[in-house]
C-alpha cells in the first residue's frame, strides 16, 4: 500500500507518493491536469490512499481520481495545519506531511457531498452572489444621492414611483451617468435572479426535507434549501450542538486551568449555512405571538440585538435538528404574548 499526498495549485501541483515505511518511493511538480496525475499514480503498480489538501478548485481533481478508481479523501486544512505546523513551508513539504499523516491516519477530512448535492450547492450559492451584486448597486445609487443631498421620498427607492423619482431626480451629469449605468446593471441582475428563484422554490416543492423545514417560522423556501443543500444527511451530525459547531454558530473557547473563558462565535465551517440562519434569524423580531419571538426579546435584553439575532439563529438550528432528525413538521402552541 502506498501513500499519496498532494499539494494542489492553480497551475501545478506537488505530489508525493510514500510507502508504509514511510520512504519516498516518488515525487514530482507536475501540471495541474488529471491526465498528468493520474500518470504519475500509475506508475505505482500498486493500490494507493490519496489525500488532497483543501481548497477552492479541489472538485475537479477529486472526481477525476474517483472516476479512475481511486478512493481520495480531503484534509482539513486548519486541522491539519494545526497538526503538521512546520517553519520551513513550502509545496514540497506539505505534500510530503500529507502523505505521511495519512500514513498514520492522522488526516482530520472533511465531508465530500455528492455530485446531486454539489449541483443544488452550486445553483444556491449562484443566486445569492447574485443577490449581493443587486444590494451593492442599491447602496452605490445611495451613495450617490446622499453625496447630492438628494431626499428619497419612499420607502422602497427601488419600487415603481421611486424608479421614477430615481429618473426624475436633479444630478451632475457625471453622477447621473453613474446612476443610470448602476441601474441597467440592477436590472440585468433582477432579470438573472428571477428564474433562478422559481427553480429554487420549485425544488422546495419537490423535496420532503425542505417541506418540513418550511413549517419552521422564519424559513422560507429558499433557506430551506440552504439547509437541505448544506447539511445533506442529518445523520453526520450526532447532536445539534455538532450541527452548530458545523454552522460556526458556537462561542470560542478557552479553558485552561482555572480560567474558563468564551469569546464570539467561532464562524467555522460551513458560511453558507450560518448565514442562511441569521437571515432566518431577522425575520424573528417581526413576528408576534411566537415562541421564538419571546426567546428573542428576552436575548436582545441581555445582550443587544446583534448578540439576541446569533442567538436566536442558534436556537432555529436547534429546531431544524429536530425536525430533520425525527422527521416531523415544526408545531407550536399559538401564545398570547403580552407587550
Amino acid at each position: 500500500m502506498y501513500f499519496t499526498g498532494i499539494d494542489l495549485h492553480k497551475r501545478t501541483s506537488f505530489v508525493t507518493t510514500i510507502d508504509e515505511q514511510g520512504k519516498i518511493v516518488q515525487k514530482a511538480n507536475l501540471p495541474s491536469s488529471a491526465t498528468e496525475i493520474l500518470a504519475f499514480l500509475e506508475k505505482l503498480g500498486g493500490a494507493s490512499q490519496i489525500v488532497i489538501e483543501s481548497c477552492s478548485s479541489w472538485y475537479w481533481l477529486y472526481d477525476a481520481l474517483t472516476e479512475a478508481g481511486y478512493c481520495p479523501v480531503i484534509s482539513h486544512p486548519l486541522k491539519t495545519k494545526a497538526i503538521a505546523s512546520a517553519k520551513i513551508k513550502n509545496d514540497k513539504v506539505d505534500s510530503h506531511m500529507l502523505a505521511q499523516l495519512l500514513r498514520a491516519g492522522l488526516i482530520p477530512t472533511v465531508h465530500v457531498s455528492s455530485l446531486e448535492t454539489r449541483k443544488l450547492k452550486e445553483l444556491l450559492r449562484h443566486r445569492s452572489r447574485l443577490v449581493r451584486d443587486v444590494t451593492r448597486m442599491k447602496n452605490r445609487i445611495h451613495t450617490i444621492l446622499a453625496k447630492n443631498n438628494c431626499p428619497v421620498p419612499y420607502s422602497d427607492l427601488f419600487g415603481v414611483q421611486g424608479l421614477i423619482h430615481l429618473q426624475q431626480v436633479s444630478l451632475p451629469d457625471y453622477h447621473r451617468r453613474q446612476v443610470e449605468t448602476y441601474l441597467f446593471l440592477y436590472e440585468q441582475l433582477v432579470k438573472q435572479i428571477e428564474p433562478l428563484t422559481q427553480k429554487i422554490h420549485a425544488l422546495a416543492k419537490e423535496d420532503f426535507m425542505a417541506q418540513l423545514l418550511m413549517t419552521i417560522p422564519g424559513i422560507g423556501p429558499v433557506i430551506a434549501m440552504f439547509i437541505v443543500a448544506e447539511v445533506e444527511s442529518i445523520d453526520r451530525f450526532p447532536s445539534y450542538r455538532k450541527l452548530a459547531s458545523y454552522a460556526g454558530l458556537v462561542p470560542s473557547l478557552d479553558d485552561s486551568g482555572d480560567k474558563h473563558r468564551s469569546g464570539r462565535i467561532t464562524k467555522q465551517g460551513s458560511p453558507w449555512l450560518r448565514t442562511a440562519m441569521i437571515e432566518a434569524a431577522h425575520v424573528v423580531p417581526r413576528m408576534k405571538n411566537r415562541k421564538m419571538n419571546l426567546f428573542f426579546r428576552k436575548r436582545i435584553v441581555r445582550g443587544g440585538y446583534r448578540k439576541a439575532i446569533v442567538a436566536t439563529a442558534r436556537k432555529m438550528l436547534q429546531i431544524v435538528y429536530c425536525v430533520l432528525k425525527n422527521q416531523t413538521p415544526y408545531q407550536e402552541e399559538f401564545q398570547q404574548i403580552r407587550a
